[in-house]
């Protein structure tokens, strides 16, 4: 059976169409994935994200339990701060990636993928260390997003509280709604300006609605997966299960910069020697120059020899022309070449550009 998120009726109200994803049944659009995807690149729309885990891992032996599960410096935190890491397995593959925030010296709060939580909370609790407590939030929280140049503009007129908006990159705090707490970041996926809230599930449907009642004359809407995943590959982020595996390290997949961390951790060898050696898979990013709309697990051609395999692919609403992410073998494929995507069994024209297509829009209102 699918579960559903404290949203679902307000989804239903609204025209939803819904689709199966991770065992939830989510929204994939309303009005459209082209307006939609339009609504977040020009004004604003709301994204129910509900379905993601949350887990809180407190306790003096809580920094030492993270620094050996991932990669990254756990220095780039403090207080009121979040980032972007991967737990690692023993072959450099990802387990999961996940934002990491920072709610005190001893306090973090992990946000893993709604496929991947069950075998996150696994993984933690199998590498558990003396002096640290692991707590499953995500049965009682929802998360909104709120994404777009305008997003400034609503979240002011929702919270009146400028410790809101005036939040940087990656920051995050907490603030008040109709008398309850509602934990807020300055962060988001889909390459624009925007926050994401995370609150008790039953003043989900209340934060929803204010959204979309503050938004209405700026051109908000409510957007669905199908929406959020066109957004996410023009600005090339990565999804788990796609250019991220338990078989694809972060270096294969371009997050190289996320593996700086200098103490022991799983993985670490292999990452280091895949930095060192230049060796494995490359992740490279195309846009069609035929027309053709490439899709994951379409072989990538060069000179007519396989090279690799589409992680994602699809038409970009805002460059009007098919685009992708691939993973290659390294040295087979450089920055301007010229390749084909079988699509049908037909090798279609694209190129090589650089990463991402769609540069972060996210400045200051």
């Amino acid at each position: 059976m699918t579960q559903k998120t404290a949203l679902y009726d307000s989804h239903k109200a609204l025209g939803a169409r819904f689709t199966e994803f991770a065992g939830w049944e989510m929204p994939v659009m309303y009005s459209g994935i082209t307006a939609e995807h339009v609504a977040v690149r020009e004004a604003a729309a709301i994204f129910d994200v509900s379905h993601m885990g949350e887990f809180l891992v407190k306790g003096p032996g809580a920094a030492g339990l993270l620094a050996g599960l991932i990669p990254t410096k756990l220095d780039r935190l403090a207080p009121g701060k979040t980032m972007y890491s991967a737990f690692c397995n023993e072959k450099g593959g990802v387990v999961d990636d996940l934002f990491i925030y920072m709610k005190g010296p001893e306090e973090y709060m992990l946000v893993v993928n709604a496929g991947t939580r069950e075998k996150d909370f696994l993984w933690i609790t199998d590498h558990m260390k003396a002096g640290v407590e692991l707590v499953d939030l995500s049965a009682a929280l929802s998360k909104i997003d709120l994404q777009g140049p305008k997003s400034a503009d609503i979240a002011t007129r929702v919270f009146k509280d400028t410790g809101v908006t005036g939040l940087k990159r990656f920051d995050f705090t907490v603030t008040g709604f109709h008398g309850r707490e509602i934990m807020v970041s300055h962060t988001g996926y889909t390459g624009e300006r925007g926050y994401e809230f995370y609150m008790p599930n039953d003043i989900a449907a209340e934060l929803w609605d204010a959204l979309l009642m503050e938004g209405a004359d700026e051109g908000v809407l409510p957007a669905g997966l199908g929406a959020r995943d066109t957004l996410r590959i023009e600005a090339c982020y990565s999804l788990y299960g796609h250019e991220l595996s338990d078989d694809i390290t972060p270096v294969e997949s371009g997050l190289k910069w996320i593996v700086s961390s200098e103490v022991p951790y799983i993985g670490r060898d292999v990452l280091e020697r895949q930095i060192s050696e230049k060796s494995g898979r490359r992740l490279i990013v195309f846009e069609m120059t035929e027309r053709g709309v490439p899709r994951e697990g379409y072989p990538v051609l060069r000179g007519g020899v396989e090279a690799g395999i589409v992680t994602s692919g699809t038409f970009s609403p805002t460059f009007q022309n098919g685009i992708g992410m691939a993973l290659v073998a390294a040295g087979t494929v450089e920055p301007g070449d010229e390749i084909e995507i079988l699509i049908r069994n037909k090798g279609v024209k694209g190129k090589t550009v650089p990463r991402p297509l769609y540069r972060y829009n996210g400045g200051r209102p």
